[in-house]
């Protein structure tokens, strides 16, 4: 019973954000201009590469924890992300000295502190909620940095 209150809080979240989303872009200014991916410097492209592929593992480890309501390893998880991103913003250059790449990382650093927070405190009613604006940021951050063309991992 509690897996189907946790996925039903899921869906209206996530219909929740798509609402917000669509009533803040009628009266928001346009977004900044963002640094096209073609741009990226291949050695900074090198270094985020790498450190994407263990988001990547993050993230399937973390959707896994969620699904089945694994609050200790939600928790550790997004600790591990919060860590990683913190430290490798210093070393990956390029397309980190983008405003709007900054702006993105440090919102996933606060949203994955809010999912651990949620996890660590048996919030199941701000844990769902977390997680989809966990995974909100992770778009946008594809959204405007992955390379066209790239094929899925």
């Amino acid at each position: 019973m509690m897996r189907w209150v946790l996925a039903g809080l899921c869906v209206l979240g996530v219909g929740g954000l798509v609402a917000a989303h669509a009533q803040q872009k009628k009266g928001a200014p346009p977004d900044p201009v963002l640094m096209p991916a073609e741009r990226i410097p291949s050695e900074s492209e090198a270094k985020l590469t790498d450190r994407m592929k263990r988001h990547g593992a993050d993230l399937i480890e973390l959707t896994h924890a969620v699904t089945v309501l694994d609050r200790k390893a939600i928790a550790q998880t997004a600790d591990r992300i919060r860590l990683d991103t913190a430290f490798t913003l210093r070393v990956d250059g390029g397309v980190v000295l983008d405003p709007k790449f900054q702006q993105l990382d440090q919102q996933l650093r606060e949203r994955v502190t809010e999912l651990a927070t949620a996890a660590r405190s048996y919030d199941d009613a701000a844990l769902a909620p977390a997680f989809g604006h966990t995974m909100e940021t992770c778009v946008r951050c594809h959204v405007s940095y992955l390379k066209r063309g790239t094929k899925p991992r």
